[in-house]
């Protein structure tokens, strides 16, 4: 159990821009981080959260990480369907007591993998080679949080925009956790 804790942690991480939120939690222990138009990724984040709180209180029981990520990947789907696409790309995060530690990245297409580590954006086409590179199952909270370190220095050397603070988060059986904020000026 205690390398699913570990490896939860290193994967369930996300980055946010300025003073956006782009790390919503659905629950106590499944986190949602959307790439995309601000109002779209508000929306969307509060539409999935409170659908999943909703189910909550109807049935007397939540929904695991899978369930959440099926209700998101369905409701794309079906904007799509219709004409009206969420420009989104998303990363579910979670942990639950029979499956453990999962994480999901979709598409603004709908297409939906479960992955050991995912990244969207412009910066996440740089960090497929860092987290090729230093992924491990075993991975520390601290070795985690300096590839994370390691990212967002590449980002900043090599993106042309300014992004200065990268907002971490970590899901495990312990719930959501926030980790200090990145701040590219300290990196420097």
């Amino acid at each position: 159990m205690y390398a699913a804790y570990i490896t939860v942690i290193k994967l369930k991480t996300g980055v946010t821009q300025g003073d956006s939120n782009k790390l919503h939690e659905v629950s106590d222990t499944i986190l949602i981080g959307l790439n995309g138009n601000l109002g779209d990724t508000t929306q969307f984040a509060q539409f999935v959260s409170k659908n999943a709180q909703l189910y909550k209180l109807k049935n007397h029981y939540g929904l695991n990480t899978a369930c959440v990520t099926h209700f998101a990947r369905t409701n794309m789907l079906e904007a799509l369907h219709k004409g009206t696409p969420n420009m989104l790309n998303i990363v579910v995060a979670g942990y639950d007591e029979e499956s453990g530690c999962q994480l999901y990245t979709m598409d603004f297409l709908g297409a939906c993998l479960r992955v050991p580590y995912a990244a969207h954006g412009l910066g996440g086409y740089l960090s497929w080679g860092i987290l090729d590179h230093y992924y491990r199952p075993d991975l520390s909270e601290k070795d985690a949080y300096e590839v994370l370190m390691c990212f967002v220095r590449e980002v900043q050397l090599r993106l042309f925009m300014n992004l200065a603070n990268f907002q971490v988060k970590t899901v495990s059986k312990d719930g959501i956790k926030m980790l200090p904020t990145i701040c590219s000026a300290s990196l420097q």
